[in-house]
Order: C-alpha cells, then structure tokens, then sequence
C-alpha cells in the first residue's frame, strides 16, 4: 500500500520546537543576563584613593593659612565620609591610589578652600 492519506484520517502535524536562530537568540540573553547580574551582585570593584596627595595638600594649605585648624578638621572629616560611603557596598575594594597601577575608579574628595 502507498503512503497516501486515506480519506477518514488526518495527518498527523509534526509539532516543530523553535529553531536554530531562536536557540542562538534564547542562549545569547541568557548569557548576557548572566554576566550582568554576576557584575552587579557578585563582582568586586576596585576604589582607588589619593590619601597621600590629599593630607599632604591640607598641610600645604594649613601652612599657607588659606585654611585654619577648624577647616582642616571638617576636610579631614569629608574624607572619612567619602571613604565610609564607598565602604558602604561590601563589594567595593578601596586602596590607595599609589598602589592601583591603573584601571581604578577614584574616589573624589571634595573639600572647601
């Protein structure tokens, strides 16, 4: 017998699952979603401070007079604010800036003068 249709039965659909490009596109969201959510959650970023170069252009100013004890205080104190906020996230690193050849995001300190 030939494997013609007979008349009283259907056919039967072959249930096709999606294809090659909707594979790609389905892995490809997967794995960008992935990546983002372990640098947003996971990853550590690394801080970087000039502590050196900031206390020592306080003295430079404390002993110029631009600035007297009172202002040295509240700078010094704007430092440590800063530092504090940034430590705030457990997943930022903060070193001084002489040690970090490159690459790290600085922390900005702004004081009055």
């Amino acid at each position: 017998m030939s494997e013609r249709e007979e008349p009283g039965k259907k056919m039967k659909k072959k249930s096709a699952g999606p294809g090659y490009l909707e594979v790609i596109i389905i892995a490809l969201i997967v794995a960008a979603g992935a990546v983002a959510g372990y640098d947003r959650m996971f990853a550590q970023k690394i801080k970087v401070i000039d502590l050196k170069g900031y206390v020592k252009t306080q003295k430079a100013l404390l002993a110029a007079g631009v600035i007297d004890q009172n202002q040295l205080r509240v700078n010094l104190d704007k430092l440590d604010q800063a530092v504090s906020r940034v430590a705030a996230d457990p997943h930022h690193i903060i070193l001084l800036k002489e040690v970090v050849l490159k690459n790290g995001d600085e922390i900005s300190i702004k004081s009055e003068q």
